[in-house]
């Protein structure tokens, strides 16, 4: 079958399963809790506030079954918990999915087609940018799928499970089981990133709601001002300009040039786990707040808000431990001040809901300290990167340079957002910006996250806690700016100030060059990109061989593809046998990098070097692989007298041979 036929059928069958596993046990834990005015809510807004319910608690709930039962107990699980919303759901959908809503939900879904899916020209195969997170979502959904909760590390052979954060994957897994063979571990992902969309709408609305500074205000204008602001993306745009005055050259990911802060529609292709995390942090600490601003709330209200809290808490460091982290500093700060206001029931609602968080979240927490194994502190000080200054002057005036410009560095970031915010602060008072709960953390939020995000760096690969944390205030200034344009409009039309409105323009410029370059990648002239795009015949050819292994072969036997390049993605993306070395960041989920180093010394040379049979199998024995993928860009390939030739294949295409090591034959180097 055509890749992108099948792509495509598997991302529309995993969004239409993300209803029966996301979306209607989220309305029914809203029905049953009555969180967040759910009862009282339109129906259209029910289902936006079901599907944030959904993908900001079951993460949490459906680690715990998977642990205690498996995959298949867990799907079971969640749909039955659904069952009892089915009727109003479907209600809920008749009243209010008109032509506009269908239109912009299809939209949304081509978006992530686009963003995810491989284009299968029937000779050639063309991938995404987005494979290079891709990778990791699909291996560890089908980790979870295949071994269960903690999971297997997806890029590493090991004894010991993964250290990773994996409450997002819960929910592709689900799916992927749902869906047997129409869905896979990519498929699955793009369809819980399409409902995770939904659910930043839904978390928009709520907030807008509960800080009540846009009750004034017609609904249709102030939905209308979320849709416009959601695309908008940093100045980026300027970066890239400007780049490619001095390269020479096009760089397809303009927020590279920064420190990364990814756009909405970016975010959720890339990274809807940690946009997700960013739910799950907000949705507690909402649901909190509705009850703080209560004169006399009920114990009912108050355990519902109490337990609502305590499983989005676990779910959000399940998520993304980088906001988490964000998000128990703004809790931490809000303790403080209860505390200093002498709101002593608000402040002990808080924190019970943090202590049941944290044993809701041991299992998780408690895996990820016992299988990672990389050593040293995950985090360490550094002021955040500003691209303008990169190769300016050395330390330490460098970082002195860097804080001082901090301010603009973010306002960079934030594009309109930034320009947003200092508006509202401009036009509303802040004894009615704080009036609420909400509009209070709504400022609690944005701080603790800029501040860490400024200061902080991560230490494993990348900065994702300095790009990630981020996506809280995002949330804040996105409110912010929402309230201040429909302050400054007239009846039901938005009007954009000067500045904002060029803001705006060079936000989408910068989102539209981003989606631009998932796919003109391969004509950027940059090298990591050329090499990104490899060989788009062979691609193909590797996307036939891993799916021929997943039915032919023991979905135990570890697959080796040639772990040369920086990265590797075929293994990941297709296959369904666990791999015994992925390249040169196989210790993302956390494997010593003392024993990755040994086996890419060990491995390498096999598919680099013109090695004998004997020397050939004795590597790859000593690594635990049972069987090799070799292509035509690997060394042996190109020698007829190579143990590639003179082994029997147990796949053999014109281009890829699959050969298991006990069959392998001598062969001259």
């Amino acid at each position: 079958m055509n890749g992108t036929f099948s792509d495509a059928c598997g991302v529309a069958v995993a969004t239409l399963l993300g209803i029966p596993l996301v979306l209607v046990p989220g309305y029914a834990l809203g029905g049953l809790t009555g969180i967040l005015g759910f009862r009282s809510l339109a129906p259209g807004d029910r289902l936006l506030c079901g599907a944030l319910l959904g993908i900001g608690l079951l993460p949490a709930l459906d680690s715990l079954l998977i642990q205690a039962g498996g995959v298949p107990v867990a799907a079971l699980a969640t749909g039955a918990l659904g069952l009892a919303a089915l009727r109003p759901v479907s209600r809920s959908l008749r009243e209010s999915l008109d032509r506009a809503a269908l239109a912009l939900a299809l939209l949304w879904l081509g978006v992530v087609a686009y963003a995810l899916i491989d284009v299968d020209t029937g000779t050639a195969l063309y991938r995404p940018v987005t494979i290079i997170d891709l990778v990791k979502h699909a291996a560890l959904t089908r980790a979870i799928v295949e071994h269960g909760l903690p999971p297997v590390d997806p890029f590493f052979a090991r004894p010991e499970r993964a250290g990773y954060y994996y409450g997002f994957y819960t929910l592709t897994a689900l799916v992927d089981w749902a869906g047997g063979r129409l869905v896979d571990g990519r498929t699955a992902f793009a369809g819980v990133a399409f409902w995770t969309g939904l659910a930043l709408l839904g978390l928009i609305d709520r907030l807008l709601a509960a800080t009540g500074l846009v009750a004034d205000a017609a609904p249709r204008l102030v939905r209308r001002a979320v849709l416009m602001l959601l695309p908008a993306g940093s100045l980026d745009i300027l970066l890239v300009l400007a780049d490619r005055t001095t390269s020479g050259t096009w760089l397809p990911v303009p927020e590279w040039l920064n420190e990364q802060v990814l756009n909405w529609p970016a975010s959720l292709v890339w990274v809807p786990h940690h946009v997700a995390g960013a739910l799950a942090g907000w949705l507690g600490l909402l649901a909190l707040a509705e009850v703080a601003d209560r004169a006399r709330p009920d114990r009912r209200a108050e355990a519902a808000a109490i337990g609502v809290a305590a499983l989005a808490f676990a779910a959000c460091a399940g998520l993304s431990v980088w906001v988490c982290l964000g998000t128990a500093g703004a809790a931490g700060a809000w303790l403080v001040l209860l505390g200093l206001e002498r709101r002593w029931r608000a402040a002990a609602r808080l924190a019970v809901a943090g202590l049941l968080s944290a044993a809701l979240a041991a299992p998780y927490l408690l895996s990820v300290l016992a299988n990672r194994t990389d050593g040293g502190a995950p985090i360490r000080f550094s002021i955040r990167r500003f691209g303008p200054l990169d190769g300016l002057v050395d330390e330490p005036a460098l970082s002195a340079l860097r804080l001082i410009l901090l301010p603009l560095n973010y306002y960079t970031a934030l594009g309109v957002c930034a320009a947003g915010a200092l508006l509202f602060w401009r036009l509303v008072l802040r004894r009615e910006a704080h009036g609420r709960e909400a509009g209070r953390l709504l400022t609690l939020c944005a701080a603790a996250s800029l501040l860490l995000g400024g200061v902080l760096r991560s230490a494993i690969l990348n900065n994702d806690l300095g790009a990630r944390v981020v996506l809280l205030a995002q949330v804040a200034t996105l409110v912010w700016t929402v309230v201040a344009l429909t302050r400054l409009s007239e009846a039901r039309r938005l009007r954009f100030p000067g500045l904002l409105a060029a803001l705006l323009i060079l936000g989408y410029a910068t989102t539209l060059y981003g989606f631009v370059g998932m796919r003109a990648y391969p004509a950027s002239d940059r090298p990591a990109f050329a090499r990104l795009a490899g060989r788009p015949d062979i691609d193909r050819a590797l996307r036939a061989a891993y799916a021929w292994a997943g039915t032919h072969l023991p979905r135990d036997l570890v697959l080796q593809q040639s772990p040369v390049p920086h990265r590797v993605f075929d293994f990941g993306l297709y296959g369904l046998q666990p791999t015994g070395v992925a390249d040169a960041e196989a210790r993302l989920f956390g494997a010593p990098p003392d024993a990755v180093a040994s086996r890419l010394a060990d491995v390498a040379p096999v598919f680099r070097d013109r090695l004998d049979g004997a020397e050939v199998r004795r590597r790859a024995e000593a690594a635990g692989i049972g069987a090799l993928v070799v292509t035509a860009q690997d060394a042996p390939w190109s020698s007829p007298d190579s143990w590639v030739w003179r082994s029997t294949a147990v796949y053999a295409d014109p281009l890829v041979r699959i050969l298991r090591v006990q069959d392998l034959r001598g062969g001259s180097p």
